[in-house]
């Protein structure tokens, strides 16, 4: 049962090269919201339409992948959703129907009815924006005869496609993070000094808490813990600066000052971060064009 409505983006695409030549490409697409991912198949020269409406979806527990079937006249594939344990309907030629079965380590385990190709299986998630060799199941090195350029696809993502944007860009967030998480603790040990004092006390608990989850959630590249976060830190500096004024300046207080500033101007940094990230992020329909 979907518990919410899929919000997809293209992520990538596989290119299966036999040879030398490219066979066809697996488009790799994937829900902003949920880990889930979708993939659609592409020949040159098919333009029938897929059956089903929409992009296909997974079962639970497989993962997308393309089962090679190679004989002395070349290759072929199918994209199929991979289980170990499972067993895979397989044609070498029209007139054979043999079953595979799918080892614990997505390899084809060795039976008597094996066929007349040599079968292999290439999950998806290994070469999202990569050629591969079906021969070898390996990231093919050399040239295609769509591309020239050694070890490249013959189809390309967008550049700021989220399968190619750098772990580095994320150091922001990273360390806003970490200053939420302190702060929050910070936040929370003020609130356990304020036990005789209801209203203080609820007030950081909560911006305390809100402070820490959002720390910790903010480690991915989502809006909501930015957001939340950059509130509660604002919030929390905005009660303390009205608590010395009616108490005065610690040196406490005024270490707590430089960290809820830091964590502002770091959440500040990070909620727009993450807005133009989504903002640059491809929509399905600026899908490049193949060739």
């Amino acid at each position: 049962m979907e518990l919410h409505q899929h919000d997809v983006v293209y992520f990538g695409v596989v290119n299966l090269i036999d040879n030398g030549y490219v066979m066809g490409a697996i488009d790799v697409w994937k829900c902003r919201s949920c880990p889930q991912t979708f993939c659609e198949d592409k020949r040159f020269g098919m333009t029938d339409l897929a059956p089903e409406v929409g992009l296909p979806k997974i079962e639970p527990g497989s993962k997308w992948a393309a089962l090679i079937c190679t004989r002395n006249t070349g290759s072929n594939w199918t994209l199929i959703q991979a289980k170990p344990g499972a067993t895979l309907l397989h044609s070498c030629t029209p007139d054979t129907k043999l079953e595979l079965k799918v080892g614990p380590d997505y390899s084809i385990e060795a039976g008597p009815a094996s066929g007349i190709g040599q079968h292999r299986i290439i999950l998806v998630e290994n070469f999202v924006n990569a050629p591969v060799d079906v021969i070898t199941g390996k990231k093919h090195l050399g040239t295609t005869n769509a591309n020239q350029a050694l070890g490249k696809p013959f189809s390309f993502t967008p550049p700021l496609s989220a399968a190619v944007i750098q772990p580095s860009k994320y150091n922001v967030l990273n360390l806003t993070s970490i200053l939420f998480i302190v702060s929050g603790v910070w936040l929370g040990l003020i609130a356990s000094f304020n036990l005789g004092n209801p209203a203080v006390l609820g007030v950081f608990a909560i911006l305390a808490l809100a402070a820490i989850v959002s720390g910790v959630f903010l480690r991915k590249p989502k809006l909501w813990p930015a957001t939340i976060g950059l509130v509660a830190i604002a919030a929390a500096f905005a009660a303390q600066l009205w608590i010395q004024f009616t108490t005065g300046l610690t040196a406490s207080a005024t270490t707590l000052d430089i960290l809820l500033v830091a964590s502002v101007v770091t959440g500040w940094l990070s909620w727009s971060r993450v807005r133009s990230l989504r903002a640059k992020q491809w929509h399905p329909l600026d899908m490049p064009a193949y060739g």
